[in-house]
């Protein structure tokens, strides 16, 4: 099987890492598969956010929960996972990754949302290429808009929160089987 696609078909979210650093070269590597994303117009508008203290992870992390309780009070609607794991104390949302990566769109992107999407899976194909697991943590999203993040990694006011993942060696690798894909129509 060609090689690309045998990473596209290893690839699956990992919930638990070890505590190895991930070094700066690989992160930046990483960051630069997500940047060769395709991008509306070639904006090249995709500006990205690292955080590899384990604190200030771990305060993120307690942080979003918060957020998303409080979202879930003006909303008045909440999910029943997301509360249990919002309401334990000690889960972190990052799973105890020694890196996080966040992605925001300036505001000269034609397709922020597309462009960070497309980048974030480029990223997570080319950390499992590189023996790294990762995982989009989807209850973060919170932080990207919160001033007190924003402005501790000097996120420029106009970009806009895209998405984040947890990045670092797998303790253990999940299998998460895929059936076959369900194709609706086809037209010859």
């Amino acid at each position: 099987m060609n090689q690309t696609l045998e990473t596209i078909y290893s690839r699956s979210s990992v919930r638990s890492y070890l505590p190895d650093d991930v070094p700066e070269d690989d992160i930046k590597e990483i960051i630069k598969a997500g940047f060769h994303a395709a991008n509306g117009l070639n904006t090249q508008a995709l500006e990205f956010v690292v955080v590899q203290d384990p604190e200030r992870i771990s305060r993120y992390s307690d942080l979003a929960k918060d957020i998303y309780n409080h979202d879930c009070v003006i909303r008045g609607s909440s999910n029943s996972i997301l509360d249990k794991i919002a309401e334990n104390k000690d889960f972190n949302i990052f799973y105890g990754a020694p890196a996080v990566i966040f992605v925001f769109a300036s505001s000269e992107a034609v397709t922020p949302v597309e462009d960070g999407s497309l980048a974030i899976g480029n990223m997570m194909l080319a950390a499992r290429s590189m023996d790294y697991g990762t995982c989009w943590i989807g209850m973060a999203a919170g932080l990207g808009y919160y001033s007190t993040f924003r402005e501790e990694n000097n996120v420029p006011e106009a970009s806009g929160y895209i998405g984040c993942i947890a990045l670092g060696r797998p303790k253990e690798v999940e299998e998460h089987p895929r059936g076959e894909p369900k194709i609706i129509s086809w037209t010859k």
